[in-house]
């Protein structure tokens, strides 16, 4: 076995284990056993090239006739736009960990793929093994950048033993090899050998060291049966992914005692600052639920709940829970939020599945009930929820106070603000950069007036808290689409409200979003109210029946994969990466290697490697041989100044080679500047292909 062989074979390892980090996404585990298929095909491609003794570069391009295993081995890759068009389909409303998909299956066995190709090139080709770590490590980013749960800490250890591997043949190939020549073979070959396995099981100690998971605050911190004050995940961070998918796929069902359609809500937001609403610590208790429902929601409603696939750590609910059939060792309630809430370390997967009944109160409709209350009341929450940050434009706080003047309740105040952004001055869309209320208020208020959901309702939010109105704003699911005797509600469906806090009644829900934003059928009229004649005018509506807000208008699907702008940003991307990616990265290697180092061997044989590069780019074969050699046979085609350069550095790294205690020297980067300006007066610009220096190029295996 030679030694491109163990490095190769060290990639496919190293390859591997950076790609378990990738299971978080993924319930399946398949992608390894295809991704592992493939880069041993890969390696014995590259092994017989290499026998043929083949340019290296042939080697690289050979070894990708591999994926044609791929459709062998899976047959519905046979056809990949088809195969890609669901998996974006799936992706686009699926919840990690995703279960088995086909399509995100060979997607992710591709990527392993890529990385031990990527690997063996920079380990083999370049002779660069260091520089695989960016490499190895993208996996272990993925699901950080793909979910908005933190990834764990501990699946770095995969990902620094691959690298540790990388690096530890790396090192006993190189020493084996140059030490075969000299006395003590056998012992030397011993002993490198020991260094390799000390070397790894320090990176594996280093890493499982900095990898040690932070522990999380949950629940299951405090008493198994009692509350604790826990920070719980943010359900608004999904909302705009959800608000703008494409997919129609169904993830809860749903029937009602009376037939009619429920907002779900999961959790309420009720802090408002510099980042826009989101939530604070609470104390959950053990179920049952013990609160009780206001006087005026004298209505109940029993409702049935199949969840598909839709993992989270909230309950979908109505509004207002009285009980719910969930397992009481699972689940906990939030009297603060009205939110019911799983614990334990599989919490944010707990939906998923699940079926369960609740027994909930029902409002009249939010005109009627706001027309009739006085004062806002006092929630207990020491004013957290009629807090106002300062960054607030004076314009917001004027307009609050001209949409409210005359109005002599909090009640008639609350419904001034309602019927304001219910009117035609406000446009619906979902085509807005997302962003904290905060940050998008001035526009949507003062500005453009376009916005989704969000902006209604913190714009709702905090209109009601500049009049004195203790208000937070609720993400849940809206009613969605009622097939037959169920409802059906789809992952775009997700939603947010508002929640206004009045004396001698509690929270009422009020959504400020209009209901005839976008174009979808209403639910049925025992469970809405009348609908109004267009969209501009002032709605009336009650929360657990508005039409829903969150379908895109038919032909503007952002997500439609046969839309052309993500196959012209992907193209633009492959040429950004191929046309600049390269000279790029030949100019951070100059630099890397011009930084010097503490190290004067190393600094010196940095220097003399980017002298190599720079003939390399000019298209000068590197003569073989000692500095000297390679002095006499480059020297001469250099001016005076440059081959004095030249002739300073080959000392320079002679001494570091061969001197115990080599003298430090500051000259250099000026030498490699000055041989840089000598091989470019004598050679002109780099040689064919600027875009891609030759320097970079895979050379023969040695």
């Amino acid at each position: 076995m030679t030694a491109a062989d163990r490095r190769s074979l060290a990639s496919v390892v190293a390859a591997f284990l950076a790609g378990i980090p990738l299971s978080p996404l993924s319930e399946d585990r398949s992608y390894l056993l295809l991704a592992t298929i493939l880069m041993l095909v890969s390696a014995v491609i590259g092994a017989l090239l290499r026998r043929l003794r083949t340019a290296e570069i042939l080697v690289r391009i050979g070894q990708l006739l591999a994926v044609f295993v791929v459709p062998l081995l899976v047959p519905q890759a046979r056809q990949p736009l088809d195969l890609y068009a669901q998996t974006y389909s799936f992706v686009q409303v699926a919840f990690a960990p995703m279960p088995y998909q086909v399509g995100f299956s060979v997607f992710s066995a591709l990527i392993v793929w890529m990385v031990y190709l990527l690997t063996e090139t920079l380990s083999i080709g370049l002779a660069s093994p260091g520089w695989t770590f960016p490499v190895l490590v993208m996996p272990y980013l993925l699901p950080s950048l793909a979910i908005y749960t933190e990834t764990n800490p501990f699946l770095f250890c995969f990902t620094a033993a691959g690298y540790a591997v990388v690096l530890a043949t790396a090192t006993a190939t190189s020493a084996i090899d140059t030490g075969s020549s000299r006395p003590s073979t056998a012992g030397r070959r011993s002993g490198v050998v020991i260094t390799a396995g000390l070397a790894t099981a320090l990176a594996l100690s280093a890493a499982m060291l900095v990898s040690l998971p932070i522990p999380e605050r949950s629940a299951t911190s405090s008493q198994p049966g009692g509350s604790g004050a826990v920070q719980l995940g943010d359900p608004s961070l999904d909302l705009i992914r959800n608000v703008n998918s494409n997919s129609s796929q169904v993830v809860i069902t749903y029937r009602t005692s009376d037939g009619s359609g429920e907002y779900l809500r999961l959790a309420a937001l009720p802090v408002f600052d510099v980042r826009g609403f989101h939530l604070t610590a609470t104390d959950l208790v053990p179920l049952p639920i013990q609160d009780t429902p206001p006087d005026q929601a004298a209505e109940r409603v029993r409702t049935s709940i199949q969840i598909g696939n839709l993992a989270d750590e909230y309950l979908p609910t109505p509004w207002f829970p009285i009980s719910a059939d969930v397992p009481t060792e699972t689940w906990r309630y939030d009297p603060k939020t009205l939110a019911v809430v799983a614990i334990g370390n599989s919490r944010s997967a707990a939906t998923r599945g699940l079926s369960y009944e609740t027994i909930s109160a029902r409002l009249p409709d939010t005109d009627d009930l706001l027309a009739g209350l006085g004062t806002a009341g006092d929630p207990g929450d020491g004013g957290l929820t009629v807090q106002v940050p300062d960054a607030v434009s004076a314009g917001v706080r004027d307009l609050a106070s001209e949409i409210t003047s005359g109005r002599t309740t909090d009640g008639a105040k609350a419904l001034a603000l309602l019927r304001y952004l219910h009117s035609d001055r406000f446009s619906y869309s979902t085509a807005v950069s997302p962003g904290t209320t905060l940050s998008t208020l001035d526009d949507f208020l003062l500005g453009s007036r376009i916005g989704y959901c969000e902006q209604f309702a913190g714009s709702m939010a905090v209109l009601a808290r500049l009049v004195g109105i203790p208000s937070r704003v609720v993400v849940g699911f809206l009613p969605g689409r009622q097939v037959g005797e169920r409802w059906e509600v789809s992952a775009r469906n997700m939603h947010a409200w508002t929640e206004l806090y009045f004396e001698g009644v509690g929270w009422i829900p009020v959504d400020a979003t209009p209901s005839g934003a976008v174009d979808n059928p209403r639910p049925s009229a025992s469970a809405s109210a009348t609908p109004s004649a267009s969209p501009s005018t002032e709605p009336t509506l009650r929360p657990a029946s508005a039409t829903p807000t969150l379908v895109p208008t038919p032909g503007t699907d952002a997500g439609d994969p046969t839309d052309p702008l993500p196959w012209l940003g992907g193209a633009a991307m492959l040429v950004f990466v191929v046309g600049i990616g390269p000279r790029l990265t030949r100019e951070v290697l100059r630099r890397f290697r011009l930084a010097g180092s503490a190290d004067r061997r190393q600094a010196a044989e940095r220097a003399w490697a980017e002298v190599r590069a720079v003939a390399r780019d000019r298209g000068r074969d590197w003569p073989p041989g000692t500095p000297r050699q390679v002095v006499a046979a480059l020297g001469p085609d250099l001016d005076p100044a440059g081959r004095a350069a030249l002739e300073g550095l080959a000392r320079t790294v002679e001494q570091a080679r061969y001197d115990r205690e080599p003298a430090e020297s500051t000259e250099l980067v000026a030498q490699v500047e000055r041989i840089t300006e000598a091989l470019h007066n004598r050679w002109g610009k780099p040689a064919a292909g600027h875009w891609w220096p030759l320097s970079l190029r895979p050379q023969r295996a040695v």
